[in-house]
């Protein structure tokens, strides 16, 4: 049986696979901290920028669970996205190309809210995927 923790965190996750912003609000606390810092800015309003973007440059975006570890005020999740890349990203235009990329986010959850999110992903995988060009004489 989830925790409330875990509860919250995929709350997170949904708003990215769906597009629903809403539960943005539900999920995260006012001063919400991404580690490293979005570039679409800080707390709630920055992570639905994100999304905003994320699902103009991934078309049918899906992210799978493949570990999810909650210990005390800390949920940690390990997730395979999938996507058909049909916008611009990392100067390549959209390619139609089928995506696949992982990724690994560390949340502290306080008070029924995400207050800090770690953020690692697989940009190397993105961009092989995307642009052949971005390896070549890696």
């Amino acid at each position: 049986m989830p925790t409330n923790n875990e509860i919250v965190v995929r709350r997170f996750y949904e708003a990215l696979s769906t597009g629903d912003t809403a539960l943005v609000d539900e999920a995260l606390a006012a001063d919400w901290e991404a580690v490293p810092p979005l570039r679409t800015g800080c707390g709630p309003e920055g992570w639905k920028a994100s999304i905003a973007h994320l699902r103009g440059v991934f078309s049918d975006l899906t992210v799978e669970f493949e570990a999810v570890v909650a210990n005390g005020d800390m949920v940690a999740v390990r997730a395979v996205n999938r996507a058909r890349h049909t916008g611009e990203l990392l100067g390549v235009e959209g390619t139609g190309r089928e995506v696949e990329f992982r990724a690994a986010d560390f949340h502290r959850v306080v008070g029924g809210r995400i207050v800090r999110t770690w953020h690692l992903e697989d940009y190397f995988a993105i961009a092989t995927q995307i642009g052949p060009e971005f390896t070549r004489g890696a």
